[in-house]
């Protein structure tokens, strides 16, 4: 009844983009995670995502938000350095506070101006509590995040010894510029001049720091990055030219937010979180009210059983014969007949992938929906011939009809949409026997199944009950969304799936949509279960 219900809210700002995290807990353990993605390009956030995050806030008091800067233009300062003009100064660790220009502070406050902010830190804080939780001794330590580069050089210790910040690129400074010709080739001058711009930024600071220190070699070269960019050739084409080990490692940016968040007393945020509604006197009225009513029952029970004669008698049991009947009471197996969700994922996972197959290296696919019977493309294309040769050919070999209609669009991008229907493979649906998982006497609950599920997707991925029927067998579904960045970590999920020893699978259509942090998928899971 007095559980501590707290929701914590990151919201992080993109480019183009923002990116919000949502975490729920109950006594401080984790029961709830969603997370969204909205187009966020004005200088203030948009009345209907406030809206949304004022809602959460008013159905949970203890409801925190927090951000990472918008500018990042701090500076790292030693312990008892003078406070910078015009700056706000706030913890990083032992060693280092850690500074912002006023301006920058208020414009990222200024931005959550409809919906407020409780805690703000830099990038900054991102790496340096990564560095406390993964020890990198003698290490350069670079953070890619939001088209900079936070470095940082380790000593033995573990501890900072140099840092700097370096600006790097990003997409719309290439779009602006006059070599960018359509979104197809200015990707992929994107991440040319990427890995060229990083490749200099690490060698002017090697030069940088070793032209200031003699004594410490850096023995490792670690890069962080919320968005992989780099190939592995490239990692080791900087490895083989640096001569140093070099690794290209994924950080996930919303973890260390919450982590920052939740830790009170560290104080690292650059401004205080808001005071909070508490529920105090209510909780004590309703104590109060509750502790009236057992002792007025109290009271009144006790002398009327006296009057009737009902007093407490001390009843023996036969404790004996209780236990023998317990024993023989074991769970009885039966025969449980439910879809059978390895097929039903491989056969899923065989469409995807061959969907996927079928796009050449001169074409960018923007959003792919798999349904039962048909496949949905929608690309960026070069050259007609490319559909005309090679994907209509190919898809024709297992769908029926293959259809392309062209959007205006401007040359030389062509977009168009590639509808494909006719499945000829077609199968039914198979079943499979369940009865060494389920007992005669045992269902599971909605609340039982969603942290099960949660528990086979990764962080960050959003899982929302939907609905549940009950015909031959009862079935929760569940509206899954999660970010990947590798059509990998699709088929990897479905691995996990068809390794567990409940009837879990995917339901169709499954959605994937290219977007600037990854590609977006979105599809229904059933977990299927007996009545």
């Amino acid at each position: 009844m007095f559980s501590k219900e707290s929701l914590y809210i990151n919201a992080i700002k993109y480019t183009n983009q923002l990116k919000i995290n949502y975490k729920k807990l109950n006594n401080n353990d984790i029961i709830e995670t969603n997370s969204s993605t909205f187009i966020a390009k004005d200088d203030i956030l948009g009345r209907d995502i406030a809206t949304k995050l004022n809602n959460h806030a008013s159905e949970i008091n203890n409801t925190y938000i927090s951000t990472l800067l918008i500018a990042d233009d701090t500076v790292l300062l030693k312990k008892k350095s003078p406070k910078p003009k015009d700056c706000e100064v706030t913890v990083l660790n032992n060693d280092y506070n850690i500074a912002v220009s006023k301006n920058n502070l208020f414009e990222t406050r200024n931005y959550f101006e409809k919906c407020g902010v409780d805690y703000i830190f830099s990038a900054y804080h991102v790496l340096n509590l990564h560095i406390e939780q993964n020890p990198c001794n003698n290490n350069l330590v670079i953070l890619l995040f939001n088209d900079q580069a936070f470095c940082v050089v380790l000593n033995e210790k573990n501890e900072i010894i140099f840092n700097k910040k370096i600006a790097l690129s990003a997409f719309d400074d290439i779009k602006q510029s006059k070599f960018y010709e359509n979104e197809v080739l200015g990707q992929k001058l994107f991440d040319e001049v990427y890995a060229l711009e990083l490749h200099e930024a690490i060698q002017n600071t090697i030069e940088e720091f070793y032209a200031n220190s003699k004594n410490i070699f850096i023995e490792r070269i670690s890069l962080l990055y919320n968005i992989k960019i780099l190939t592995n050739e490239q990692i080791q084409q900087m490895s083989d030219e640096f001569m140093i080990d070099t690794t290209y490692h994924p950080i996930s940016v919303d973890e260390e937010l919450f982590e920052l968040s939740k830790d009170t007393h560290s104080h690292k945020s650059f401004i205080k979180p808001r005071s909070k509604p508490t529920n105090t006197f209510r909780n004590f009225v309703l104590a109060l009210a509750v502790f009236a009513v057992i002792f007025a029952g109290s009271a009144f029970v006790l002398p009327y059983k006296k009057w009737l004669g009902m007093e407490d008698k001390k009843v023996t049991t036969p404790t004996q014969t209780v236990s023998k009947k317990v024993e023989e009471a074991k769970p009885i197996k039966r025969e449980i007949i439910l879809p059978n969700h390895m097929e039903i994922n491989s056969q899923l996972e065989f469409k995807v992938l061959k969907a996927l197959e079928v796009i050449p290296y001169d074409m960018v696919l923007t959003e792919l929906t798999v349904d039962k019977d048909r496949l949905l493309f929608d690309v960026n294309m070069l050259n007609k011939d490319t559909y005309i040769k090679v994907i209509k050919p190919e898809l024709q070999k297992d769908y029926e009809k293959v259809n392309i209609t062209f959007k205006e669009s401007k040359k030389p991008v062509l977009k168009a949409t590639i509808d494909v229907e006719g499945f000829k493979d077609k199968k039914e649906t198979g079943t499979k026997e369940y009865k060494d998982v389920y007992l005669s006497n045992e269902f599971m609950s909605i609340i039982t199944v969603t942290e099960q599920i949660k528990m086979l997707f990764p962080k960050g991925t959003s899982i929302n009950f939907k609905s549940s029927s009950k015909e031959t067998n009862v079935s929760f579904d569940y509206l899954v969304n999660m970010l990947i960045q590798s059509p990998l970590e699709f088929f990897k999920v479905i691995e996990v799936l068809n390794n567990e020893m409940y009837s879990i699978n995917i339901n169709y259509p499954v959605n994937f949509v290219k977007t600037e942090a990854g590609i977006e998928v979105e599809f229904i899971l059933q977990f299927n279960q007996p009545k």
